[in-house]
């Protein structure tokens, strides 16, 4: 069974039409989930340019590498691990800063 089973009919000025529409494109969303987040108090964030998901897929993918690196070097002695936890960490950082930046919350 359907939950949202209540419309609610809005009108509105041209001007505040077309700032919802600039609004909605601008997120990526449909006009209904756009309402529902503002609705809900939800920061709506703009949708992020076609090659944010691959920039995050890389920076996991780095990290993936320095943590197999670090794993190896520990077990061999070969390597100052310290330092490769740093870069690690440090990866950790980046790739948090950019999904935060670019991820929305869902409904």
């Amino acid at each position: 069974m359907r939950n949202r089973n209540h419309r609610v009919e809005i009108y509105f000025t041209k001007n505040e039409l077309e700032t919802l529409t600039k609004k909605v494109r601008r997120s990526g969303l449909s006009r209904e989930g756009f309402c529902r987040r503002v609705l809900n108090g939800t920061e709506v964030k703009e949708a992020p340019p076609a090659d944010v998901p691959v920039l995050i897929r890389e920076v996991r993918r780095v990290g993936n590498t320095l943590n197999q690196i670090m794993k190896r070097a520990n077990a061999l002695g070969l390597m100052d691990v310290p330092q490769l936890r740093k870069a690690l960490d440090e990866n950790q950082v980046v790739e948090k800063l950019i999904v935060d930046a670019y991820t929305t919350s869902s409904d």
